[in-house]
């Protein structure tokens, strides 16, 4: 007696299904805006690093300070060196070519080293000029303006009767001596609270502000221009 095939309850496993595979990949839709901007991005990048090669490879030979110069002091070779640099269209340094011109003219402003030289800091008038006379005053706080005294200003030199900063007024009613003078530079004096000024005088006053200067008796005050 034979027996009928038992049919497998089990059902057919799902991974056992057959997919067909697709013989051609979906193409992908491309978008012109993107690819323009792409473009657009990778011009002004192009762009840009040209500027930035021009700006540093463009470069010059400029002169440079290498020793102290005092103002009034005639400028030597010797003071100045060449250096090449891509230097700011703004501080305008004078280029190394024109050294020959710049060889015996006078220093403006005391120039400091390692500074670039430009031509606001020369002058073709000595200090001190012609009919006048340098002279040193070395002057407490309280006998000048506080901080306002700079290169370049134009003082009345008064000269006291006593040692005091103000005439006495019980000695003498005479008016005080006031003698003009021009400020060439300014520093720190040697006694502590003391500044230095160096003031261009006439001939005629030079003596007068020296011994009165020397012997404490010179009270600066500022003034305009003469």
């Amino acid at each position: 007696m034979t027996s009928a095939p038992v049919k497998s309850s089990r059902a057919a496993s799902p991974a056992a299904t057959s997919y067909a595979v697709p013989r051609v990949a979906p193409q992908r839709r491309w978008r012109p805006a993107l690819i323009w901007l792409a473009v657009a991005l990778v011009a002004a990048g192009g762009l840009i690093a040209a500027a930035v090669l021009r700006k540093v490879g463009t470069t010059a030979e400029y002169l440079a300070v290498t020793s102290t110069v005092e103002m009034g002091a005639t400028i030597d070779r010797s003071d100045l060196s060449t250096v090449r640099i891509t230097a700011d269209p703004a501080l305008k340094p004078i280029r190394a070519s024109a050294a020959d011109e710049v060889i015996g003219k006078f220093a403006a402003v005391a120039l400091v080293p390692g500074t670039l030289l430009t031509r606001a800091q020369l002058t073709e008038s000595a200090v001190p000029g012609r009919g006048e006379q340098l002279v040193g005053l070395s002057l407490p706080q309280e006998r000048m303006p506080t901080e306002r005294v700079k290169p370049g200003a134009h003082l009345l030199l008064v000269v006291t009767s006593d040692d005091g900063p103000v005439p006495n007024q019980q000695q003498t009613t005479a008016a005080p001596i006031s003698i003009r003078a021009s400020v060439v530079d300014v520093r720190a004096g040697a006694k502590e609270g003391t500044t230095l000024l160096n003031v261009a005088v006439a001939d005629r006053d030079g003596p007068l502000v020296a011994s009165r200067a020397a012997a404490g008796r010179v009270v600066v005050a500022l003034t305009t221009a003469r």
